[in-house]
């Protein structure tokens, strides 16, 4: 690839929505590139897809890449919410009477491979420097540690989740609702865990809990970032939540799990938003657009929807037809309203806690 080349739209991210409007993108036969900074995607931990994400990926042609046996099908969800009991709720009477635990990092090779089958195109190893307007197009300059390449397109597409580099660049900042975040660390597993998803209400947070990797458990500790001790106590912190968990200790139990903490980290998990998510020559997509709690299942599944429709809206936008961006807000929006009085509703079941802080602040969501 040489210094200076035009594609009809550059997408700045690699992960599911970027792919996703890649894939739709060179579907609609227009030139279009995925640049990545990490040739190797970061290590991430495994996600549930609930039994209604299923039809999006079939819609996709996705579908077949769940059946791999790094996925593995869930059949119930597991929660203590609201009360002390465990409750168990089974797929066996929807429409889809089974979810999918995923392998996150394996699926996300998964849809690289289905892009570069599809001849999509990738640009490795560069991070994403500054974008302007020049003349009639877009100049997008990009750096890898040596050398440094400019790229032309009519759109580009802010698919860099969270931290949305390329908004931030042109000046557009994004609604922080809460501040929501996770520890996220792993039990070596000694016995099979049943394929459950397991979550619970704690007195400053929530916990969710699956079995997605083999040999190891998965276990996230949801709460707000000013609510997580220094490192120095970090430790206490978690051993105090899980010995308060029902679940996480009859978990413990039954499978004989020595409950050593195993690669600890710190994740935002907070819910954004974009008050519009276009502009001229530019469109945002998955977490650069908005941004979900955990709690909603919504993650991957409306990354790719993001993709799909961000892409045929600017696919349209550059065949003159620029309400399909007002189109593509409208669906985006309306979702986002959709998730954020459910997610209001869902927390408000939960009342043993209500003077607690973290539960304080989600009965005065907007």
């Amino acid at each position: 690839m040489s210094d200076n080349i035009f594609f009809n739209i550059i997408i700045i991210g690699g992960g599911p929505a970027g792919i996703a409007a890649g894939l739709t993108i060179t579907s609609r036969c227009l030139s279009c590139v995925i640049v990545e900074a990490n040739q190797i995607s970061d290590q991430k931990l495994g996600e549930c897809l609930p039994p209604n994400s299923l039809p999006l990926f079939k819609k996709m042609g996705l579908e077949s890449l769940l059946q791999d046996e790094q996925h593995h099908p869930y059949y119930g969800n597991k929660s203590v919410w609201g009360n002390d009991k465990i409750e168990e709720k089974l797929f066996l009477f929807d429409k889809f009477s089974q979810g999918i635990l995923l392998n996150r990092n394996y699926f996300e090779k998964q849809l690289r491979e289905v892009s570069k089958l599809n001849h999509l195109q990738w640009l490795e190893g560069y991070t994403f420097y500054s974008v302007e307007k020049e003349n009639d197009v877009t100049k997008v300059v990009l750096k890898s540690k040596t050398n440094t390449k400019t790229l032309y397109c009519n759109y580009i597409i802010d698919a860099t989740g969270r931290k949305a580099s390329v908004c931030r660049k042109l000046g557009v900042n994004k609604n922080t609702i809460d501040e929501l975040t996770s520890l996220n660390f792993k039990y070596k597993i000694k016995k099979p865990v049943p394929f459950f998803v397991f979550t619970e209400s704690l007195e400053n947070g929530w916990v969710y809990v699956s079995p997605s990797e083999k040999d190891f458990l998965t276990v996230m500790i949801f709460t707000d970032l000013d609510l997580i001790p220094s490192k120095k106590e970090e430790k206490e912190f978690i051993e105090r939540h899980i010995n308060n968990s029902v679940l996480i200790q009859e978990i413990l139990k039954k499978n004989d799990i020595e409950p050593e903490i195993l690669d600890l980290k710190t994740r935002v998990a907070n819910t954004t938003c974009l008050n519009v998510p276009f502009g001229e020559n530019w469109i945002a997509i998955g977490d650069a657009a908005y941004s979900f709690d955990p709690l909603s299942s919504y993650g991957i599944t409306s990354a790719l929807a993001a993709g799909y429709y961000g892409g045929h809206a600017v696919s349209d936008a550059i065949s003159g037809k620029t309400e399909a961006l007002e189109t593509y807000h409208f669906i985006m929006d309306n979702a986002f309203l959709n998730y954020k009085i459910q997610l209001k509703e869902q927390y408000a079941t939960e009342k043993r806690w209500k003077e607690k802080t973290f539960w304080k602040r989600r009965l005065n969501y907007n």
